[in-house]
This record gives C-alpha cells, structure tokens and sequence, in this order.
C-alpha cells in the first residue's frame, strides 16, 4: 500500500516537473533549463535498470567456469550498456509523450472542448494557460514535441534535442500569458 502511495506521488511529481517545460516555454522562462528534470529523470531510470541487469549478472557470474566469465562479463557490459540506453530512452519518450498529452489538452481547451481533456484534475491550470491563446499554436507544439521524440529515434543528443524543443516551444507558443 504504501510502495503504491509512493509510485503515485513520484507520478504526480514527474506530471507537474513535465508541465514546467511547457508553461517555462510559454512565458519565455527557460534561463532555468526545466528539460533538466526530465534528462534527471530518464538518466536515473537508466540507472536503475542497469543495476538490475548487473544484480542479475553478479548473482549468476560465480556459477560460470572461469574458462567462460571473461567472454560472460564482456557480453554483459554490452547487454548492461543497452538496457541502460533503452531505459533512459523510453522514460524520456515517455516524459515528452506527457509534454505533447499537456499542449493537446490545451488545445483542446482553447477550442472550448473541455469534455476531452485527459488531464482533467489540471483542469484550472489549463484554463489559465490557455487563456486567449491561438489554439493552432498549442496544436504545432504538439507536432513539434512529436518530432523531437521521432528524432530522438535517431540516436541524436538527448539534451541537445530537449533544449531545441524548449526553444522551439517557446518560439511557437511564447507569450502567452501564464497563471
């Protein structure tokens, strides 16, 4: 029971510090780098991810012939590098999924379609964000985010693809007024 309080609240923690980069892009803040928290995020999803792998490793490592471990432990740090990689990758394509979920529903918002927001419980910050604000506008960040996650396919530079998304947003949707 508590274990699933906690996994609540560290949801509820990620929703609030991937909602930071869109409203950070639309007042024109981003001098205090809120893609940060979500690289943070991923890095440490990696990590725990690797640590399984080599908990898993260790526990097998002394059942192996010696003639065999060297060849075992070389084909582990390969597998413990790409499972690392493919956790990182996945929370952070999660995170910006989250980031495009938050520009639709002001979309969706702006156009006056409230019944099909998903974050419902956001509801009065939405209203607030996206108030008087051009709808289209909120509908091109949603494909700016999807491109960034298309591009992070790529094996380009996790950061450099977070910092040019913060920017772009805050080029497409900046200026508009946040509560």
């Amino acid at each position: 029971m508590i274990q699933r309080i906690t996994t609540t609240f560290r949801v509820a923690l990620a929703i609030v510090a991937l909602a930071a980069i869109a409203v950070a892009a639309q007042a024109g803040d981003l001098a205090s780098r809120p893609w940060a928290t979500l690289l943070e995020r991923a890095e440490a999803r990696g990590i725990v991810a690797r640590a399984e792998v080599d908990a898993a490793f260790a526990a097998d490592r002394e059942l192996l012939a010696k003639r065999d471990r060297r060849r075992a432990e070389t084909e582990h740090a390969e597998r413990a590098r790409r499972v690392h990689r493919r956790a990182r990758t996945q929370a952070l394509d999660l995170g910006l999924q989250l980031v495009a979920l938050w520009f639709r529903d002001l979309a969706a918002v702006a156009w006056g379609a409230e019944d099909v927001v998903y974050a419902v419980d956001r509801l009065p910050a939405l209203r607030a964000a996206a108030g008087g604000a051009d709808p289209a506008s909120f509908r091109r960040a949603v494909e700016l985010v999807e491109e960034t996650r298309e591009r992070l396919l790529l094996n380009v530079s996790e950061e450099l693809a977070c910092e040019a998304l913060a920017y772009r947003l805050e080029a497409e949707v900046g200026g508009v007024p946040v509560a």
